[in-house]
């Protein structure tokens, strides 16, 4: 794992919230190129050094793993507000929430475990023992059947209705995080800078793409068109279909993550110098330093 990921993890005990009724048009006149900017909704204290979150398909609650804290905070989205504070195993990273919002699934990288949390009474109703080096990354299938963690070498595969491991998928070295489309799993391998692509349905290998750069693939989101992974200070851009990689585009930075919209019109990539750039289908790339603004062009 690169040493900069420790730091970055105990770096704030708050979570800032950015809604799209925040998003305020700048420029709207006519022929005008309309410039979004973001700005801070509200900024909510959470657990000690919070790792990851993960947004209910609702939206209406966020799900935060606090990695020193070993707690899960549950942000309501309208109020902003913590509304209940989960404990779970040690270490939590890796949080994803099953596409029908039942439940909550959160690797404890330190006890070696997945603590399931149920999202309406807020409690642990169970825990996953893995074995390996668990990482801060995991995903839901888009069924809800199961969900896969990056563990030593190889994917975890849990099924959602025993809450038990039901196949393990050798990948690449080290694999970091995951991201899922309706059929295939996208799995960044930081230990030979490689993407492992497995097929759902079958819990396959299908293909491993290379994504050399000078950094390792710290991120990554999908689409059923594309996948976008940030490997170093460049987003490689790889067609679902052919399993190739399309494009790369420069991103500022070698760390942070990456989200796509639905549509897949747009990827945006944060990097820890305080950058968000955003990434559009027609190959535009752009960024603002320092104060988190999104042109749109």
């Amino acid at each position: 794992m690169p040493t900069a990921l420790p730091r970055i993890l105990r770096s704030t005990s708050t979570i800032l919230t950015m809604t799209a009724a925040t998003l305020a048009l700048v420029a709207t006149t006519a022929g005008a190129a309309p410039v979004y900017s973001f700005a801070v909704a509200a900024t909510t204290p959470v657990g000690a050094a919070p790792s990851q979150v993960a947004v209910s398909p609702d939206g209406a609650a966020a799900y935060v793993a606090n990695a020193q804290s070993n707690d899960v905070s549950v942000i309501d989205t309208a109020t902003n507000t913590v509304t209940g504070t989960v404990p779970v195993g040690e270490g939590p990273g890796g949080i994803t929430v099953t596409p029908e919002g039942s439940s909550v699934y959160v690797v404890n990288a330190t006890s070696k475990t997945v603590s399931v949390i149920d999202t309406t009474t807020k409690t642990v109703t169970g825990s996953v023992p893995i074995t390996g080096s668990a990482s801060f990354g995991t995903a839901a299938s888009a069924d809800g059947a199961h969900v896969y963690v990056p563990t030593g070498d190889a994917i975890s595969v849990i099924d959602t209705a025993t809450h038990t491991i039901s196949a393990t998928i050798p990948v690449g070295s080290f694999p970091l995080l995951a991201a899922t489309n309706s059929t295939h799993l996208y799995v960044t391998n930081a230990g030979d800078y490689t993407v492992s692509v497995i097929d759902t349905a079958t819990n396959t290998v299908v293909a491993t793409i290379p994504v050399t750069a000078a950094g390792r693939p710290a991120a990554v989101t999908a689409t059923d068109q594309a996948v976008y992974v940030r490997s170093g200070a460049e987003m490689f851009v790889i067609d679902a279909a052919s399993n190739t990689v399309s494009t790369t585009f420069p991103v500022k930075g070698t760390l942070g993550g990456a989200a796509v919209t639905g549509d897949g019109n747009k990827a945006y990539v944060t990097s820890s110098n305080n950058t968000v750039t955003t990434i559009t289908r027609s190959g535009d790339t752009r960024a603002c330093t320092g104060s988190l603004c999104l042109p749109i062009p």
